[in-house]
């Protein structure tokens, strides 16, 4: 039997974020990976060897944090001293790229991890409350706290009758000259079923891809990177330019197989525009189905019965806290499998998951290490430390990448002491976890976080938003940009946001990047927001949009008879002189404790009916 505090199942990205946190906090830790290489996940997928996430090398400036909100392939290192950037110089690199960078990371770091250490089976000792892990090769470890880093474990087939019939996209024939002429059918309209069917468009006589009772989602119109993209849509050219391809809202419900070896997928479609509402029923002949819809992130036959975590519906994700802890105690998901904490999120990613990685991490060691979470302690009784205070936090909200690619998750909190004068401020945690530990109950606190706004702009393309919002309606505001939004004893008060901007940056060094409008504005919203608080000076921060200097101009209102012509911003659903910050939407309708906390929040929405992502 081997012991250590904290085991990792997994030596993929998550695993290796987390063994890096362990080793150079020097925690007893182990990564149990089954096959014989860190980051063998991306040796086979995507299958199609392109990756779908973003390899921008070059942002003007310099600061390592600022520039990893760009690369979505590094890991996080306290100083920034392992970056993927050598790799490749494409914008798409190739899997293999990333599979070696991985290798590569878990043997700089010298982080440990056993490979070729399958685990079959997880149970816990009823005394001591260690995790018993049995593996394939007779081996048996224990742990007190045990992370589970394990990806994708399962292809989430559809139950219907036939199914065998269909290859999944796990391990479908990727070779094209395998459907020279053929009749492909792709169950799924999702990255996958997309990238699956690009890549045999050269070959295959005809593709059909199938969405079920839905339709596709862009990731330019829902700003989620698990949606289809731009690059991997030749098959939307192909169908509208009439080269016997489709694509159709219909849901396949059985495959049979004839005697030539053809297939027949009967599918049933349902039609509420018609002027008769109804079904439809049929079937299709086709030589290939292939399966692309979607993985589980849970084996549940892993566990004893007794500890085995609870999941949400159809059992693809295990249910998490806000710290990704399971319904089973001391047992935590890591990876993508966060990603059912906060659906359609950055965590389903490595660009985001990195973080949420971290944050685990953090509340690890303040769980189990009594290690304090990150924080920072501010003077704040003059309008000098206001200044400083106030430079400090847009610096946070123009630099870090945690909040830029965590937005909405994470956040930057402020907590007050009006009686002595000071302000601590923790840094980049979930939002959720401030509002539901009794620690904060009673506190005074500002939240930062960078979010986006277009689920205020009901039904609208994401690309007319061509136009700067207005400044009299700040909510109106697509783009990513800084929200700040105070609480008293776990209930919203109110809350600022200040404009978008190209590169999310407010700080100094971005002067010159924003033209006619005014650089000092955001940077003034957050000292005047702070002193409502604070109380430290009376004097009141300018806050005008535009120089207005014939230097570097500005804005005029529209004389009278003189006429507009260029389009406008969309209609916004803020009323002028109305909310333009509302609470947390995962908030809103919960009651709160005796205590005035706020109880778990289960895999709220909010990120797929607003649009937040």
């Amino acid at each position: 039997m081997i012991f250590h505090d904290y085991i990792v199942v997994g030596g993929g990205p998550a695993g290796l974020q987390m063994g890096y946190c362990m080793e150079n906090a020097h925690r007893d830790y182990v990564i149990l990976e089954r096959e014989d290489t860190a980051g063998s996940f991306f040796t086979k997928f995507p299958r199609h060897r392109r990756l779908n996430s973003i390899n921008k090398r070059f942002n003007w400036f310099n600061e390592a944090d600022f520039n990893l909100r760009f690369d979505w392939h590094s890991l996080l290192t306290d100083d920034f001293s392992f970056p993927y950037r050598g790799y490749s110089k494409e914008i798409f690199p190739p899997a293999d790229t990333l599979a070696q960078y991985l290798r590569d990371f878990c043997d700089h770091f010298g982080i440990k991890v056993q490979f070729n250490t399958s685990v079959t089976y997880i149970d816990r000792d009823p005394v001591t409350k260690h995790f018993i892990l049995s593996t394939q090769g007779g081996e048996e470890y224990r742990c007190r706290t045990l992370l589970m880093a394990t990806g994708p474990v399962k292809v989430d087939l559809p139950d219907i009758p036939g199914i065998e019939y269909a290859d999944s996209y796990e391990d479908h024939d990727a070779d094209r000259d395998h459907y020279e002429n053929k009749r492909v059918l792709v169950m799924g309209g999702g990255i996958s079923g997309f990238e699956t069917a690009n890549h045999l468009v050269s070959t295959a006589a005809a593709i059909t891809v199938v969405l079920g009772p839905k339709f596709m989602k862009h990731a330019w119109r829902t700003h989620f990177a698990g949606d289809l993209r731009s690059h991997d849509n030749s098959m939307l050219d192909l169908v509208a330019l009439k080269m016997l391809h489709g694509i159709y809202s219909i849901e396949i419900t059985r495959i049979t197989k004839e005697e030539d070896g053809t297939l027949r997928a009967y599918y049933r479609e349902e039609f509420p525009h018609f002027t008769t509402p109804g079904v439809a029923k049929g079937w299709m002949p086709v030589d290939h189905v292939i399966a692309c819809t979607g993985w589980k992130f849970i084996d549940e036959d892993l566990f004893a019965p007794a500890i085995r975590p609870e999941t949400m519906p159809r059992g693809r994700y295990p249910l998490l806290s806000s710290s990704w802890e399971s319904t089973t105690p001391d047992l935590y998901y890591i990876g993508t499998a966060m990603s059912g904490r906060n659906i359609r999120s950055p965590t389903t990613t490595l660009h985001g998951f990195r973080y949420a990685v971290r944050s685990v991490f953090n509340f690890l060691q303040q769980r189990y290490e009594n290690v304090p979470m990150p924080n920072q302690v501010f003077p704040l009784k003059t309008a000098a430390d206001l200044e400083a205070l106030g430079t400090a936090m847009i610096k946070r909200l123009s630099l870090s990448s945690g909040l830029f690619q965590c937005n909405s998750i994470l956040c930057d909190a402020m907590v007050f002491d009006v009686e002595s004068g000071e302000a601590q401020v923790f840094y980049e945690m979930p939002v959720d976890h401030f509002l539901e530990n009794p620690y904060f109950a009673k506190k005074t606190m500002m939240f930062f976080t960078l979010e986006l706004g277009y689920g205020n702009f009901p039904g609208q393309d994401p690309n007319v938003f061509t136009r700067r919002n207005d400044p009299e309606r700040p909510g109106c505001v697509p783009v990513l940009h800084p929200v700040l939004r105070l609480y008293e004893n776990g209930t919203f008060i109110k809350g600022r946001n200040t404009r978008g901007s190209v590169g999310v940056r407010y700080d100094a060094d971005y002067k010159g990047f924003e033209h006619e409008m005014d650089d000092a504005k955001p940077r003034n919203i957050v000292l005047n927001f702070i002193n409502e608080v604070a109380g430290v000076t009376d004097e009141l921060y300018a806050e005008q949009h535009f120089f207005n200097t014939e230097d570097r101009g500005g804005f005029t209102p529209l004389a009278p008879g003189e006429v507009l012509f260029n389009p406008g911003l969309p209609e916004c659903a803020l009323e002028f002189g109305g909310e333009q910050v509302r609470d947390f939407g995962q908030f809103k309708q919960v009651c709160r404790r005796d205590d005035g906390t706020i109880p778990p929040w289960v895999h709220s929405k909010l990120f797929e009916i607003e649009g937040v992502h």
